[in-house]
């Protein structure tokens, strides 16, 4: 599956998992200690919007990934990230993820990371699953391999890797690289 393809279909499993959020489980707790329901939706929908940004070179943007969105903001900004990334020249070259320059190969793929992950901090908080293809979960954890390092760490993107059970899936592996417990439950 080509790199746009893995982005197309996270979002395809992602999005309408804020189909389950309402004024009444909306400040409940997330797998991602950061934020409760709406706050996550918010920080997914932000991240979909400078990811688009990215892909399509628009320049730094001071990400827009504090701002308050409504928790149905992630289908339509979905689908014009899918249209971003899946244009020719997405994955190559130099770009900008909020403030950040990068390749945009990296770029490409710390958006899928965070797609997933927290499409699945979503899933758990709502009692859903994240449908993912084998193909999907085995790119989830070679994403985590190169971007869950220390100094990512340090910086905060990620919490303390979790020790996976030897028997766990590709894409429990990723998040537990990525610091979130396999096994979280509300």
């Amino acid at each position: 599956m080509s790199s746009s393809g893995s982005i197309r279909e996270a979002v395809v499993a992602t999005a309408y998992l804020a189909d389950e959020i309402s004024s009444d489980n909306g400040s409940a707790p997330t797998p991602c200690d950061q934020f409760n329901l709406h706050e996550l939706v918010s920080h997914m929908a932000g991240v979909f919007a400078m990811s688009a940004a990215a892909a399509t070179k628009s320049g730094p943007t001071v990400g827009p990934v504090r701002q308050a969105f409504p928790d149905d903001a992630l289908t339509e900004l979905g689908a014009n990230l899918v249209i971003a990334w899946a244009t020719p020249d997405a994955f190559e070259g130099r770009t900008h993820l909020g403030d950040r320059e990068m390749s945009a190969f990296i770029a490409g793929h710390i958006t899928l990371f965070e797609i997933l992950v927290h499409g699945w901090d979503l899933a758990m908080a709502t009692g859903q699953q994240l449908e993912l293809s084998r193909e999907l979960a085995d790119a989830s954890l070679v994403t985590a391999q190169r971007l869950c390092t220390q100094p990512a760490r340090n910086t905060g993107a990620f919490g303390i890797e979790i020790i996976a059970a030897s028997q766990s899936g590709p894409f429990d592996r990723a998040l537990a690289l990525a610091g979130r417990d396999p096994n979280w439950s509300a």
